[in-house]
């Protein structure tokens, strides 16, 4: 994470040196991208670099870190705006990621969090306790979802309901990134169609009526 000068920075800076950095991994990868051309186009000095950051590493991975909160809040403000359907939200959830899965940005963020050792890093921060269940995706939507719409007993039939909504999208970015990497070129009507009739499924299991 960065050092403390970095924070003191004025903002126009900070943004300027992030710019570079993001788009530095968006079009190379981890290994590819080069500090040189960040502080290049950051316009400072190589110095300067390191004393904001320890190393390329330290940077992407608070890259990686701001893009993973920008997730939280997305889930946390389209759940809401749903008033709290889940069933809703699915859909709104699978329609982004459908249309961003194309985009040119994301196929840059998919290069970005398809690197294995930051997989590993996520996950085993949260086998480690690091992060918050509340602070999660799934744990937002538990706290966020009309629970009273819902046919279930249990607080353990809800997290399963989201567990199986996780796999489902989780499928379909990487459906998508697999799919742009070998150049297949994909349906996204077809696509949607086919994750929309397994929500569909879902919302006569488990919603009440």
């Amino acid at each position: 994470m960065p050092k403390e000068t970095f924070y003191r920075l004025p903002d126009e800076k900070r943004e300027r040196i992030m710019a570079a950095a993001e788009r530095e991994f968006l079009e190379n990868s981890f290994e590819a991208a080069s500090i040189n051309r960040i502080i290049k186009e950051a316009a400072i000095p190589r110095g300067s670099f390191y004393q904001y950051f320890e190393d390329k590493k330290d940077i992407f991975l608070y890259i990686v870190d701001t893009h993973k909160n920008e997730a939280f809040d997305f889930v946390e403000n389209f759940i809401k705006d749903c008033n709290g359907d889940i069933f809703a939200f699915m859909r709104m959830a699978i329609d982004c990621i459908i249309s961003a899965g194309f985009s040119e940005k994301m196929n840059g963020m998919k290069r970005m969090f398809s690197q294995p050792w930051v997989f590993d890093m996520i996950v085993s921060d949260r086998m480690k306790g690091k992060l918050e269940e509340a602070k999660t995706p799934k744990g937002i939507m538990f706290k966020y979802i009309d629970k009273n719409s819902l046919n279930v007993e249990s607080d353990d039939e809800i997290l399963s309901l989201i567990n199986i909504f996780a796999s489902i999208s989780l499928g379909l970015f990487f459906k998508i990134f697999i799919m742009g990497k070998n150049g297949i070129e994909c349906d996204s009507e077809k696509v949607r169609e086919t994750v929309y009739g397994e929500i569909d499924t879902l919302e006569k299991k488990y919603k009440k009526y």
